[in-house]
């Protein structure tokens, strides 16, 4: 029996080192090169193999610590493993403090070695092979930030006995070494008038310097907030600013206190506090984060005040302009109460909208606003709306009374319906294309507790809506519109023509991020839209037959938006030759950029999408003009195009490294020096003088 058990193992490992030289061990990315081997040659039942995670990350670059600081993305591992194998949490090594302007991250620099423990389960049978994978994602940041992944696949034994490879006991000791020790004594955590104080008894290192707590809660403290260490009678103490983080369930803070020793060398302390009393409620100075935050509330309002001037907006402007003319001559109540529920719509759904995007960002997405529109199926929605608009506004179909008719009598019926749905659609169709003043608050934003960014995203809401509301409450200004008459007839229909224009830039959108394929199944659907609406406005009566026709309508609806919802987005936009008139371009990649700026060549960056009116209105008359051209030509400055078309994490994680959370966005960088953002709205005397050196 023995015999035979040892030839299984010896036949088990063989196969093992002929499958080790195929399998996937390591990885090279963009800014790291990352490596996951055993400590064992092999699984043993009933016991625990450790892995270890080796990373070489570029110099002046960094990985995350399980909390990121500010932002960031931590090493992730999905193990896929048979039943029984259960993988444990990664362990990192002491984590570093990067600061990053007014913001710091919780981060790893150089070559960290990350261990994990996988649980082998007692009854696996020896001398069978073990098929391992592991998708691993982490982001990798310097002046930008860069989100990498890899695949790691390799097959190992279940072996009867196994100690430590040789080649390996190094590695490991090290890492074991760099991961932080066990507390020194008791530990607790309070709050201390404005701040907390983390307090540990026992303290066994009195000449330690440079002390920093690094909480795992994320929110608990203000990652680049002041800490202040002192020691007394052995009991070390670090008092810190509380952050938007008191919910709390375990009763304890866990963390890392890290520090250097008296030989200069950094050591860190695995900390477990029992929290003592009630932790702070956040003070003001967090919701009032940042400083300037009544500057940024300032930006918010009058940006989304602007934003109804905006090209994105246009659309929108003319079906409120009906409303507007309606409104302004009916009872004076239902005037004030369609301004009210105008605003209502702007700003539930500007909330929903940017309540959405901090919760889909918080659970680790990488999104930033107008994220809603590089979804292929919400352009196709998008396009139906403005269509469907504008066949009511043509005459094809009605709901409710005529616009032509009483003016009481659409105020009464259909005025709030119609004007909050207004408000809605104005924020889904319009806002992705950030205007002026909104780049600065946009970003705060995304950036600061959840509280402080909803409160920015309530401003810009009621600046876009205060236009309607001011002509709701203020009789005098209402006056000046022109009467309801049968003149509204005509002036509608006009109306419909501006929808048509911005359902078809809807369409070329949707045709960019699909293709031709996906682009006939769209139009085939706008076919069965205006045929549902023609049936809707024939049902109108009594009957069977006005039954049956109301049954078609509904059926022709749903054959026309049940296959857009299936389609998704082509890995890449396609490139458009020509879009940049002479000035040839290159799609962005962070690789390239890096080997751009290496080679001190000038680089103008054009964070675009097909969806921002904004950024194709430049494109048209500034950045295609011959002017423009032979800046870039005599400058030799190179045009690398970021096309947020469609979701991409790099150029996301790029707009989030200049402070900003759509588009457009333009950077150029000089041969030598830091990046210039020029303004949103371009002007040929801007862009000429930045690529010469003269300045905005």
């Amino acid at each position: 029996m023995m015999f035979r058990r040892l030839i299984a193992a010896a036949l088990a490992l063989t196969a093992a080192l002929a499958g080790a030289a195929n399998g996937q061990f390591y990885a090279d990315t963009d800014y790291s090169t990352t490596e996951i081997v055993p400590e064992r040659p092999g699984f043993v039942p009933g016991e625990t193999t450790w892995f270890a995670v080796r990373q070489e990350v570029e110099e002046g670059w960094h990985v995350f610590w399980v909390n990121p600081g500010d932002a960031g993305i931590p090493l992730a591992l999905d193990w896929r493993l048979p039943a029984g194998f259960a993988p444990g949490e990664i362990l990192h090594p002491s984590p570093h403090y990067i600061p990053v302007g007014p913001l710091a991250s919780y981060a790893h620099e150089g070559e960290p070695v990350f261990l994990v423990p996988v649980e082998t389960p007692a009854d696996a049978p020896v001398g069978e092979m073990i098929d391992v994978v592991i998708d691993a994602e982490w982001q990798v940041c310097e002046e930008i930030c860069v989100p990498e992944e890899a695949t790691f696949a390799f097959s190992l034994p279940v072996l009867e006995s196994a100690a430590p490879s040789p080649d390996r006991v190094s590695l490991f000791a090290a890492a074991r070494a760099a991961l932080p020790e066990d507390v020194f004594g008791p530990a607790t955590f309070a709050r201390a008038g404005d701040r907390y104080a983390l307090a540990v008894e026992n303290w066994n290192a009195p000449r330690a310097r440079d002390v920093f707590f690094f909480p795992v809660i994320e929110g608990l403290t203000i990652p680049a907030g002041r800490q202040d260490a002192t020691m007394r009678d052995g009991v070390l103490t670090v008092t810190m600013e509380p952050g938007w983080t008191t919910d709390i369930d375990s009763g304890a803070v866990a963390g890392v206190i890290a520090y250097a020793d008296e030989t200069g060398a950094r050591r860190g302390v695995n900390v477990k506090a029992r929290i003592d009393g009630a932790l702070a409620a956040p003070p003001a100075s967090v919701i009032a984060a940042p400083a300037n935050l009544g500057l940024l509330l300032a930006l918010a309002f009058f940006g989304g005040l602007i934003l109804n001037a905006m090209p994105c907006v246009f659309p929108i402007l003319f079906i409120k302009a009906a409303a507007i003319t309606h409104s302004a001559h009916g009872l004076p109540g239902d005037v004030k109460r369609d301004g009210l529920v105008f605003t209502g719509g702007v700003l539930t759904t500007f909330l929903l909208m940017g309540g959405l995007l901090l919760a889909l960002r918080a659970g680790g997405e990488q999104l930033g606003w107008g994220f809603h529109l590089q979804s292929p199926w919400v352009v196709a929605l998008s396009a139906y709306t403005l269509f469907l608009v504008g066949l009511n506004l043509a005459g094809l179909f009605t709901v409710g009374e005529s616009i032509a008719g009483s003016g009481e009598g659409l105020a009464r019926r259909g005025g709030a319906a119609g004007a909050f749905f207004t408000g809605a659609l104005a924020v889904v169709v319009a806002a992705p294309c950030i205007g002026p003043l909104l780049s600065a608050p946009m970003g705060a934003a995304l950036l600061q507790p959840p509280g402080v960014g909803m409160l920015i995203f309530a401003l810009m809401a009621l600046g876009l809506a205060a236009p309607f509301l001011a002509l709701s409450f203020i009789p005098a200004l209402g006056a000046r519109l022109p009467a309801p008459g049968a003149w509204m007839n005509v002036f509608k229909q006009v109306l419909a023509f501006p929808v048509f224009a911005a359902a078809a830039y809807f369409v070329w959108i949707f045709a960019r991020q699909t293709g031709d394929g996906a682009l006939g199944v769209l139009l085939a659907g706008a076919i069965l839209l205006s045929f549902a609406a023609w049936a809707f406005q024939k049902s109108k009566g009594e009957g069977r037959g006005a039954f049956l026709l109301r049954m078609v309508s509904a059926l022709a609806v749903v054959a026309a938006l049940a296959p857009v919802t299936r389609i998704s987005a082509a890995p890449a936009v396609p490139a458009q030759t020509g879009a940049y008139g002479a000035i040839p371009s290159e799609p962005y990649s962070a690789a390239a950029f890096a080997d751009l700026r290496a080679a001190r060549t000038p680089v103008f960056i054009d964070f675009t999408a097909a969806w921002c009116v904004t950024c194709q209105f430049n494109k048209m008359t500034v950045l295609r003009t011959r002017p423009v051209a032979d800046a870039f030509a005599r400058s030799g400055t190179v045009l690398m195009v970021a096309d947020w078309t469609v979701r991409d994490p790099v150029i996301t994680a790029a707009l989030q490294s200049y402070g900003a959370s759509g588009v457009p966005l333009y950077v150029y960088y000089p041969p030598d020096g830091e990046a210039e953002i020029l303004p949103q709205t371009l002007s040929t005397r801007i862009v000429v003088n930045a690529l010469s050196g003269a300045g905005l």
